[in-house]
């Protein structure tokens, strides 16, 4: 029997802190659990095509001895037909999505972990990406949880 693909695509806003450091959690998680059905990217809703991701939430993922590269890109109508899951960080990016991706498919990370709306750090400090990263981190622990749940992983 195929193994169904699961594919996800965390969503925020300009795609250089929050959505790519979901993005570098879960594939480090995946990974490390060599789960090979689970396919992860990120996207923004307002973002400029091509960017780095942001130095301090490069400096999080160092400490957490996590490898990503990452390159910002916007959410496309592709996307919304291809991925299994959109996930948003926020209720805000979600309502933005909402007349463009089918019910089934869109979510906030709140609604499947209960971690309340992903604190955007841009332009902040050092230890603001830290308590984003670790609010991410648990969120992502929880919606690995319910995806193995689901899928019988």
């Amino acid at each position: 029997m195929e193994q169904t693909i699961i594919k996800i695509l965390f969503v925020c806003t300009g795609n250089t802190c929050r959505s790519p450091l979901a993005h570098a959690f879960l594939l480090n998680k995946i990974e490390a659990l060599n789960i090979k059905c689970i396919e992860v990217d990120s996207a923004g809703i307002g973002c400029a095509e091509g960017m780095d991701i942001s130095e301090n939430s490069q400096a999080v993922l160092k400490e957490r001895n996590i490898n990503f590269t990452h390159k910002s890109r916007a959410i496309t109508m592709k996307d919304i037909e291809d991925f299994t899951f959109i996930i948003c960080m926020t209720k805000s990016h979600y309502n933005l999505l909402k007349n463009y991706a089918p019910e089934e498919k869109l979510y906030t990370l709140d609604e499947i972990t209960g971690c309340g709306d992903i604190i955007d750090p841009y332009g902040q400090d050092l230890d603001v990406y830290r308590k984003t990263a670790q609010q991410l981190d648990d969120a992502i622990d929880k919606l690995l949880i319910q995806i193995t749940k689901k899928y019988g992983l």
